[in-house]
């Protein structure tokens, strides 16, 4: 029985510590702790009713103490339960010799410096954030507004964003990056597979930062040919949701970023099908950005809203233009809109006189489009008509290919036969050669072999005279006629010959 008791008294301790340990890696859980353990009234903004228990943290922390930062820092650090994360401040922030200013404070506005934002202490929130990134599993949506993240403070955020692979959202409006920071950001920004909202609000953006969301695009398009491609084998599906890429872009109030940075995002954008929103407000766009904007518009159907708002050099033609572009509902005279000429119905002559207006204007543009497009039907025409005449061309050529292949096959057909018919002739030729010189060599034989008994009767006859004395030996050449051998040369007597003869 008092086995059975310290077992479930065991299992009851266990099941408490890891409950404990479950708490102290939640954000609440572990900042109520904190403030308990500190004897610290919490804040209200984290522990408000409608906040407990909820897996979120979104607060504005221009009013916090130093001590209030220090239990959230503590708190975030063995956070592993957050999905929303919101640092926010109403004032942008700009980082001094010995402390965080804000922007009135740093024109000589007079204002205090809350002492939250000393710089030990923003050290240590960045750190702290790098950390959360790093080991938050869960986290969604990751906000910071406010506070300037130039240089190496930007660098210690990346190295959390390095290893995370849930976030989906991104926003560091007015933190004044910069380029370089943009260019750091983008570096991994582009290997996070889930990441889709990315905001860049005032973060003092110039055209050289555009070229580096631009290779973001361009790499994250190319691996989604290839991770399609790998779906696609073996006649598989392809799942949209495995695909990464950003598909919202916010980049409003930098007007450094002007139309050469615009340049830079459509040339890329013409030829994607992924990226849904773009927003450029405020970034000193002219006429000439519209256009740039216009021509990507023509190619890119996927794209359902390009914010181009307050951009006070860019005329009405040309936004209304671009709606028609993105297939926006041009509101009539009995809605509310707000473009020029489309208020409410008004039975005012001025109204009427404005609402003409407006339509003569839609006119012009719908002319302007029909123009457009009959031109750009010609130019398919012309184009047709040259791919046609190329296609003509290279049937003519084939032919002539063909025919010179067929001439060729009949030329060497015609030499392996005529070389056949050589190699025939060259073979009787040899053999009739060679009876001829067997016959020749017989006929020399037969010579030879006459010549030898004329000797031979000469001798037996006495018509040459002979010296006793002397007795010259005679030479006869005898043949072997069946053998064809060489001559052989012997000596004989004629005496004895004589003897032999009688």
């Amino acid at each position: 029985m008092s086995s059975e008791t310290n077992s479930s008294k065991a299992k009851a301790s266990g099941s408490s510590d890891r409950r404990n340990r479950q708490r102290s890696k939640d954000f609440h859980h572990r900042y109520a702790a904190l403030c308990r353990s500190k004897n610290i009234q919490p804040l209200p903004e984290i522990v408000k009713p409608k906040q407990k228990g909820r897996a979120l943290l979104d607060v504005y922390g221009d009013r916090f103490k130093g001590y209030d930062w220090e239990l959230i820092v503590d708190a975030l650090r063995e956070d592993r339960s957050l999905r929303f994360m919101a640092l926010r401040m109403r004032k942008t922030y700009t980082e001094g010799s010995a402390c965080l200013l804000s922007q009135r404070c740093g024109e000589g506005g007079g204002m205090e410096k809350p002492s939250s934002l000393d710089k030990r202490m923003y050290k240590q929130l960045l750190d702290t954030l790098a950390v959360f990134l790093r080991t938050n599993k869960v986290v969604e949506t990751f906000i910071v507004e406010g506070l300037p993240m130039a240089g190496m403070r930007l660098g210690t955020l990346v190295t959390g964003l390095h290893q995370n692979t849930s976030l989906t959202e991104l926003n560091l409006a007015r933190c004044s990056i910069g380029d370089e920071g943009c260019e750091q950001l983008c570096s991994e920004v582009k290997f996070l597979p889930n990441l889709q909202v990315l905001n860049l609000t005032a973060c003092q953006l110039t055209s050289k930062a555009c070229q580096s969301i631009a290779d973001v695009i361009k790499f994250q398009k190319l691996q989604r040919y290839a991770t399609s491609w790998e779906m696609s084998l073996r006649y598989g599906d392809i799942k949209e949701d495995k695909l990464l890429g950003l598909r919202y872009l916010y980049l409003s109030h930098n007007p450094a970023i002007g139309d050469e940075g615009l340049l830079q995002l459509t040339d890329v954008l013409k030829e994607d099908a992924w990226v849904l929103q773009v927003h450029v407000c405020n970034c000193g766009l002219t006429d000439s950005g519209a256009q740039f904007l216009i021509e990507c518009l023509n190619l890119n159907n996927t794209i359902e809203k390009f914010d181009i708002t307050d951009n006070t050099n860019i005329s009405n033609e040309a936004c209304l233009e671009i709606l028609v572009k993105l297939g926006a509902k041009l509101e009539d005279d009995n809605s509310d809109s707000s473009l020029p000429g489309s208020a409410k119905s008004s039975k005012t002559l001025a109204g009427l006189r404005e609402h003409s207006e407006y339509l003569e204007l839609q006119l012009d543009t719908e002319r302007n489009r029909n123009t457009q497009l009959e031109s750009m039907v010609e130019q398919l025409q012309l184009q047709i008509g040259d791919y046609a005449e190329k296609r003509n061309e290279l049937s003519r050529e084939l032919s002539v290919l063909i025919k010179a292949r067929n001439d060729l096959l009949d030329k060497v057909k015609k030499l392996e036969s005529t070389s056949s018919k050589k190699s025939g002739i060259l073979r009787k030729s040899h053999s009739e050669s060679f009876v001829q010189s067997n016959q020749h060599t017989l006929e020399q034989l037969v010579a030879t072999i006459s010549k030898s008994v004329a000797v031979v009767q000469l001798g037996e006859s006495g018509e040459q005279p002979q010296q006793a004395d002397a007795a010259p030996t005679r030479r006869v050449i005898e043949r072997s006629i069946g053998d064809g051998g060489d001559g052989v040369e012997k000596a004989e007597d004629p005496n004895l010959e004589k003897k032999l003869c009688h």
